[in-house]
């Protein structure tokens, strides 16, 4: 898709694959993306549409989620309920890349005339999701109509305010609690990885079972599960025999008809295997009774063969993840045990044992302009490992880029704010200029450069305003070679601005200038640590060899 793309707008702005991004900038040809490209191959993630909105004016990453019906009575009305389910799948997966992405404004046209906010609020359904997903939801978003458009503007997640390093609408981490299969909860999954990753992926050690039958008299979990490992051991059954063991952590019982019993089986595998093996194994045993009975299941040999198989795509379709360095495939044994009745066959109880670490999480990131569900490898890594994962970015020594690749935004710019700094004439209480060399030569090599600075901060408090040859190529993004400087104003009370100063009037460097801050914008966020809600404005001039300027 992305190569399709490369060809089209070289064959028809005829030009090179590395002059694109500077093309790209052009209004031309982001309407020519939008008619051709984006409306007929929209992004998408799951199965509705979220597509990367580039025709915004703002310094903001856009996920258009499409129409949407708001309210809560609307909601409740919908007579699609399918429908309604992947709107709030649709809706919940933009906020979890946002969150993820440093960030930004989920745009929704509302599909129910007459609606207002106000009056008819969000819908239950989108509000339980956004509780289920955030520890307090005004804390991340915020809501607003704007005619018959909705936005959600999301706040980037943040340590301060969780103890999890990254958002997600479910683990999709089971484990056995007592007789039950749970998923585990952000919390409870960042406990459990990290004390499989300091254990090589297991948990504990556990005594060898016995081979011969135990006690029955002792009522204990492990002495259950022995007595369930020697059930597994057996050969023959005899129907009606009461069994010596229950449910417990590593044993689960059911019994399904013989005529659902396929269905059922491929839909309770993976929850169930996932949760033996997330649980230092366990058994599932199907065909006895509530009773404690064995009751086994007809079958024909066809169909025990189809059993083995659906076990084994199953199984075979659950992501494993390895903390140690020897590989593998999920250890599990499917048999089926013989059930007599009177010497006579009557049935089969299926039998199953694993264990290994599984999971499947249900969290999204924005990468590539794309919406994209983080890979189980990358969900992990990022919930055990979230300080190297967060620190990433360029280094002062490195030749491509001013910043180095373990080197996290709020050092960048402490290296950028140097003990000497400039003072502007006149404003040398409220502004400081840095770094200062830099500073001094682009005022005395650019007529008219620091008088519209001074004049550009004469309304500013107080703060510090960061100059760069490019902020872009210090963000890790492609330098504009038409612009003559970058100027970041960090100041009090007032969001942050970015100023580009270009020396060729051209209506590209909107372009450039909002995408270099919201990158910016992405990098305060999530590489920076900065916890409050944060916009980077963006104000661009043209300064000509007379030194006149103009603003765009």
């Amino acid at each position: 898709m992305a190569m399709k793309i490369m060809e089209k707008i070289r064959n028809v702005f005829h030009c090179e694959a590395h002059r694109i991004l500077y093309v790209c900038e052009s209004q031309s040809l982001r309407n020519f993306i939008r008619k051709e490209l984006l409306l007929g191959n929209c992004l998408t993630a799951g199965k509705m549409n979220i597509s990367i909105d580039l025709d915004t004016n703002y310094a903001e990453l856009v996920l258009n989620v499409g129409r949407v019906t708001l309210g809560e009575n609307n909601r409740k009305k919908m007579k699609d309920r399918q429908l309604s389910r992947q709107q709030n799948e649709n809706i919940s997966q933009a906020v979890c890349a946002l969150l993820n992405s440093g960030g930004g404004v989920i745009k929704a046209e509302v599909e129910n005339e007459d609606y207002s906010y106000k009056k008819d609020g969000i819908g239950p359904d989108l509000e339980n999701s956004f509780s289920d997903m955030l520890p307090f939801v005004p804390n991340f978003l915020d809501f607003m109509q704007n005619g018959n458009y909705f936005h959600i503007f999301v706040k980037s997640w943040s340590l301060e305010t969780s103890s999890v390093q990254i958002a997600t609408l479910s683990s999709n981490l089971y484990k056995r609690d007592v007789t039950s299969a749970k998923v585990m909860n952000a919390s409870a999954a960042l406990e459990f990885l990290k004390d499989k990753e300091k254990t090589g992926g297991r948990a504990y050690l556990r005594p060898k079972l016995p081979a011969k039958r135990v006690c029955v008299d002792v009522q204990e979990e492990s002495n259950m599960e022995a007595l369930a490992a020697d059930f597994f051991n057996r050969t023959e059954l005899n129907y009606k025999e009461k069994l010596t063991f229950t449910e417990s952590t590593h044993v689960e019982i059911k019994n399904f008809s013989t005529k659902k019993l396929l269905q059922r089986i491929r839909e309770i595998l993976p929850q169930y295997v996932s949760a033996f093996a997330n649980t230092d194994g366990g058994y599932l045993f199907v065909g006895l009774n509530e009773d404690k009975e064995i009751i086994g299941f007809k079958s024909e040999k066809s169909c025990l063969t189809k059993l083995e198989e659906v076990t084994k795509n199953s199984i075979g379709k659950l992501p494993v993840h390895h903390f140690c360095m020897e590989k593998g495939t999920i250890n599990y044994l499917c048999k089926f045990l013989r059930v007599y009745d009177k010497g006579s066959l009557c049935g089969y109880v299926y039998a199953l044992s694993g264990a290994l670490l599984l999971c499947s999480p249900d969290s999204w990131h924005v990468k590539d302009n794309r919406v994209k569900p983080l890979t189980e490898k990358e969900w992990i890594q990022f919930m055990v490992d979230s300080e190297r994962v967060y620190k990433e970015l360029p280094s002062p020594a490195s030749t491509s880029s001013p910043v180095s690749q373990s080197c996290p935004l709020r050092e960048y710019i402490n290296f950028k704010i140097q003990p000497r700094r400039y003072h502007l004439p006149g404003l040398s209480e409220k502004i400081t200029c840095t770094p200062e060399t830099l500073c001094r030569n682009l005022f005395s090599q650019h007529e008219g450069l620091e008088q519209l600075i001074c004049e550009e901060m004469g309304s500013v408090s107080k703060g510090s305003l960061i100059f760069s040859r490019s902020w872009s190529l210090d963000l890790g993004l492609q330098e504009n070679h038409k612009v003559l400087c970058d100027a970041l104003l960090i100041s009090q009370d007032k969001p942050p601005v970015l100023y580009t100063i270009h020396k060729v009037q051209d209506e590209e460097f909107k372009g450039y200038s909002t995408q270099t801050a919201q990158t910016l914008k992405q990098k305060l966020a999530k590489i920076g640590g900065y916890t409050e809600k944060v916009c980077v404005m963006t104000k661009i001039f043209y300064l000509s060899p007379e030194g006149k300027t103009s603003c765009q």
